[in-house]
């Protein structure tokens, strides 16, 4: 049985493919910051599925120490990791700032998903087709590159910082796989769609109000977990890195920040944020 962790996998589309890569055989640990949310959705997928695949792990990815925390973790009570899932994400009304002095979505969106995946590299060299996914959003050809201004530290927006993680995620998400082209680690990343999740539930304004009027139109949490779980199980893309997919279909990213150098200087600024050293 292959061994998935995903991020943010008690709600919306993170849920939605747990479900599905649990029902497939897959053993599914999901990252929740509640305790009775996850056990409630643990035991809600275990007993819909009538099987035992589906388990979680406290964490809190607002938190430096509790992302090596859960790393930690997961290699106490598992051998071997198969398929790492970034999905957790965020759309924030307002800057805030977290315990260790990082804007918040930048931190979640970005900064410990670049931990995590670097925290789990060991695990994932022990799998015979190890993956890491990135979830990122069409909302990246909007994002711009300003090492300045990761954090909004110059003007903060909602919808502005949003698509500026969903962006850095591609960056990574190219870097990293670069990194680990000889090593048989594949890196990917993928757009969604636009689901009917709570992720920006926050949004207040018009952004709350586009958001509602909006949801007859989104996708199903089933339907925009459906390139996740392609990403994460299908054998036409076992060798396949450092891309992008839209509809479990291959697309080239469109914007002009994405080059060798903004990856790289990215790159740097994480470790030094995250006081990780690799030599990656």
């Amino acid at each position: 049985m292959k061994t998935v962790l995903i991020t943010g996998g008690n709600s919306g589309i993170g849920k939605a493919t747990v479900i599905k890569l649990s029902a497939m055989g897959y053993q599914v640990i999901f990252i929740a910051r509640n305790r009775e949310k996850a056990e409630s959705v643990r035991n809600e997928i275990n007993a819909i599925l009538k099987n035992n695949n589906t388990d979680y792990i406290i964490a809190d990815l607002t938190s430096i120490h509790q992302v090596h925390q859960l790393a930690d973790t997961f290699k106490l009570r598992f051998k071997v990791l198969d398929v790492l899932i970034n999905n957790a994400g965020v759309c924030l009304p307002e800057r805030r700032i977290t315990e260790d002095g990082l804007e918040e979505s930048f931190q979640i969106n970005h900064l410990s998903h670049f931990m995590l995946s670097i925290l789990m590299l060991d695990m994932l060299n022990k799998s015979d087709d190890p993956r890491i996914i990135n979830v990122s959003s069409g909302g990246y050809s909007s994002g711009k590159f300003d090492p300045e201004n990761f954090q909004s530290e110059k003007k903060f927006g909602s919808f502005r910082t949003y698509c500026n993680t969903k962006l850095l995620n591609l960056l990574f998400t190219f870097e990293l796989a670069e990194r680990l082209k000889d090593k048989g680690i594949t890196v990917n990343a993928l757009h969604p769609g636009v689901v009917n999740t709570n992720f920006a539930h926050e949004l207040k304004g018009v952004f709350n109000i586009l958001n509602k009027l909006s949801k007859p139109f989104l996708l199903s949490p089933e339907k925009g977990a459906a390139t996740s779980v392609y990403l994460a199980s299908s054998d036409e893309i076992k060798n396949v890195t450092g891309k992008y997919f839209v509809k479990c279909k291959q697309v080239d990213p469109k914007n002009e920040y994405i080059t060798s150098e903004n990856q790289k200087i990215l790159w740097n600024l994480s470790l030094k944020l995250s006081g990780i050293n690799t030599d990656i």
